[in-house]
């Protein structure tokens, strides 16, 4: 790995000329270097800009809802008799929880190399074109083994999902602007779990030849296969190949984005920004971000209803009353997008550690308050979906501060590996024997909470160290060379890393 002093004496002898070969992809659509810098027109900018949210964010809205209703449909169906079904036994409905989670992670590395190499829309297509068939296959479990099989192939097809949403948002959006759209499709996550829970609750009153929950997964899987079908023949995942732009509408979509020094996207595979990416301390700072905040994700979507149940509620209420989850979900997303966008400064870690402290008292509401106390009980479980907001802003850190095609995939893989983990121990902190309480569980939850919050404080401290120190070597980089506009737009598109490029500024 080139170290960042030595990257940026290296980039003070790159010439503004572009090199489609080894750069970005973006740089086909352009023929000199001066282009990348020409001055953009912000009338035109914000138009094509209403474009692309209108051409992008609804397909990847729209798939985010999907993709987490085929997850927690297990969910949904555990109040409905799959245990009995199933004949499941001990931490057997655990087991199904957190298989999923292995197929992800098994997965993940591939699919994200994959998404290098391929088209990320098509492969995402493909991948939710199939799982839509695997969904509705387990409608037709009849064992343990056979459910635990199709669970782990879900996850499998489902490793390329939010890893390819960030791709996508950061291949179309300029930094400052990712938090926003990565709010409205995580918003989704609200919808998803409203959504759900009124399906889920419609689908329990069917009374057919079938038992409930069975119909659940085929009616779902239907929807997620057509879905992938039709996603495939419309979504672009940047404007090299987006149909609906103009060639000039193209550039522009490209030249806005170079103030954000990551690129577009490039097919090579680079194995010095694969060392870097592990030899640099913010990988496992989001390798533990992933860890911290999914070990919450993964006990909230297996066990939500059953915690709620264990209040006292009926199976179908206990599906119905999460539908005000998701609003809250919804507007706690929305809420901290649009608060950090409007604060001064650099506000993304300070903005998730406000929206986990209600989710962290909520937590401690459900372990000290009397279970007699229903209504105070299912307040305390509401406020737990605060914590979701977090996690977006977590994902926009991600997608800022990595830069260079090889690095993002790596970085990438290794956070949804971590995510993996945590969706995977989640499950098993929330022990049968310990039903309805789930002691263990709660502790669990609050733990990693205070976790996420202290990851939070030592990024935000780790970068803004990191930006003195670009800061200080670009300052004496230029007083010995010079530099203008027109090498930094270059650079943009050159697949530089993070540590490379003198000119990549760290978000915090």
């Amino acid at each position: 790995m080139e170290s960042q002093d030595k990257g940026i004496a290296l980039h003070s002898e790159i010439q503004p000329q572009l090199d489609a070969k080894d750069g970005d992809v973006a740089l086909n659509l352009f023929t000199k270097g001066q282009e990348l810098a020409d001055p953009i027109d912000p009338v035109a900018e914000k138009k094509l800009l209403r474009k692309i949210d209108w051409m992008v964010i609804p397909f990847i809205c729209i798939t985010y809802l999907v993709t987490y209703i085929d997850k927690a449909t297990i969910g949904y169906a555990a109040v409905f008799g799959l245990q009995k079904d199933l004949g499941l036994v001990g931490d057997q409905y655990s087991w199904l929880g957190s298989i999923f989670y292995f197929g992800y992670m098994v997965f993940e590395y591939p699919t994200s190399y994959a998404m290098q190499k391929l088209s990320v829309a098509k492969w995402m297509s493909a991948n939710i074109f199939i799982w839509g068939g695997i969904t509705m296959a387990l409608g037709g479990c009849k064992s343990f083994p056979s459910f635990a099989g199709l669970r782990f192939v879900l996850g499998a097809l489902e490793s390329c999902s939010t890893p390819g949403y960030l791709l996508i948002t950061a291949m179309w959006y300029k930094v400052e602007e990712q938090p926003v759209r990565i709010g409205y499709w995580s918003t989704f996550l609200g919808l998803a779990n409203a959504f759900g829970g009124l399906l889920g609750y419609g689908i329990g009153h069917i009374h057919g030849a079938l038992e409930s929950w069975r119909y659940q997964f085929i009616i779902i899987g239907a929807v997620s296969s057509a879905w992938g079908l039709f996603m495939f023949f419309t979504l672009a995942e940047n404007a090299v190949s987006a149909r609906w732009l103009t060639d000039s509408e193209k550039k522009l979509a490209v030249e806005r984005l170079r103030d954000n020094q990551t690129g577009i996207k490039n097919t090579k595979t680079k194995p010095y920004q694969i060392k870097e990416a592990f030899l640099d301390p913010k990988t496992w700072f989001f390798f533990l971000f992933g860890m911290s905040t999914q070990v919450v994700n993964g006990a909230v979507s297996n066990f939500g209803s059953l915690i709620v149940k264990g209040f006292g509620f009926s199976s179908l209420n206990a599906t119905l009353l999460q539908v005000p989850y998701g609003f809250i979900i919804l507007f706690a997303n929305l809420s901290a997008m649009y608060i950090q966008r409007w604060l001064p400064g650099q506000m993304r870690c300070a903005v998730a550690c406000v929206y986990v402290l209600p989710a962290l008292a909520g937590t401690i509401g459900i372990h000290t308050i009397s279970r007699d106390s229903r209504g105070a009980l299912l307040a305390c479980y509401y406020l737990t979906a605060c914590y979701t907001a977090s996690f977006s802003m977590i994902m926009s850190l991600l997608t800022a501060n990595v830069a260079g095609s090889t690095k993002r995939s790596t970085v990438n893989a290794i956070f949804f590996i971590s995510y993996c983990v945590g969706n995977i121990v989640g499950p098993f902190a929330f022990k049968s024997n310990e039903a309805p309480v789930y002691t263990s569980g709660i502790i669990a939850v609050l733990v990693a909470y205070c976790v996420e919050i202290g990851l939070l404080i030592a990024f935000a401290f780790y970068m803004i160290m990191m930006n003195k120190q670009k800061a200080s070597a670009l300052a004496a980089l230029q007083a010995e060379h010079g530099g203008d506009e027109q090498e930094r737009a270059v650079a943009a598109f050159s697949d530089h890393t993070d540590r490379e490029n003198p000119f990549f500024r760290y978000t915090y």
